[in-house]
């Protein structure tokens, strides 16, 4: 298996959502209602989220999506990593290229770093690519607490 990175360009837009329709509704499950399906995608159509699909070459397949935004704070511009979602064991062969790739588009849009909310998983992965966690997030649900 031989996995690469491409961004979707707008005018595939359509073509490749249809392509990544089962990890859209991972990624809208994996916010824990905090965005459906319909919301992922209107934010790559009005392009505040960029669209990034993983595939294996060797078999031209599609393995995974991320999406990326370009994220105005007051005193600076991050570039955040919003959704993740791909098929099991390949996070390893393609965590370097995605962090390159990710490190080049942050710096190429005038960003001065990255961040992302992951689940206690991503530490390990994370510190291997030079991030520090900072925060932690905690979450309280009240429609939840009843199951």
């Amino acid at each position: 298996m031989k996995l690469d990175i491409s961004l979707v360009p707008y005018g595939s837009l359509t073509q490749a959502i249809g392509i990544v329709d089962g990890y859209l509704k991972t990624a809208a499950d994996l916010t824990v209602g905090r965005c459906s399906v319909d919301d992922i995608v209107r934010m790559i159509f009005i392009g505040q989220y960029s669209l990034w699909l993983v595939f294996d070459t060797e078999v031209n397949s599609v393995v995974g999506f991320f999406a990326l935004e370009v994220k105005q704070y007051p005193q600076r511009r991050m570039l955040c990593i919003q959704h993740v979602v791909m098929e099991s064991g390949q996070m390893r062969e393609i965590e370097p290229l995605m962090q390159d790739l990710a490190t080049r588009y942050a710096k190429d849009n005038g960003c001065t770093g990255i961040e992302f909310v992951g689940r206690p998983g991503w530490r390990r992965y994370s510190k291997e690519h030079g991030y520090a966690s900072h925060s932690v997030t905690y979450q309280k649900f009240f429609d939840l607490e009843q199951l």
